[in-house]
């Protein structure tokens, strides 16, 4: 239930903050975050360059920090005698390599979609890049 709550107010506060990117100002931000999956081991680490209001370039790693590596295309081999973590491994790496191609696409977090299978990655970019978009955003006074 919790995580669910967490899910939900995330997914509002990026909707609220990042509707619009021209509120962004130049830099190179960076975002950690572990999701809801504190318990585990893996952070998500997000980088996002913004340049004129536009997001330029985005880059986006998950990390196990217990192994101290990469979670890559190779990753699944740390599970040789369960096929559904292979699986999910494979999966999870197709939202790696595609989540920061829809951003900077897109330029909007919220309309940053899931890869089928891919939902942990998914979680793990949206909490990351809330992070380091949260670090861009113009501080306006009123």
């Amino acid at each position: 239930m919790k995580k669910n709550l967490f899910l939900i107010a995330l997914c509002i506060f990026s909707f609220s903050v990042f509707t619009q990117t021209n509120s962004l100002k130049n830099g190179t931000f960076e975002g950690r975050s572990c999701s809801q999956y504190c318990n585990e081991q893996y952070k998500g680490v997000t980088l996002i360059t913004v340049k004129n209001g536009k997001i330029k370039n985005v880059s986006f790693q998950i990390i196990d920090t217990v192994k101290n590596e990469l979670f890559d295309q190779n990753y699944s081999s740390h599970f040789p005698t369960e096929p559904i973590y292979q699986k999910q491994c494979v999966e999870d790496w197709k939202g790696v390599q595609n989540y920061p191609a829809q951003l900077l696409k897109k330029q909007q977090l919220k309309n940053v979609d899931a890869v089928t299978g891919a939902t942990w990655s998914h979680n793990l970019f949206i909490s990351s890049a809330t992070v380091a978009l949260k670090k861009a955003v113009l501080k306006t006074t009123d």
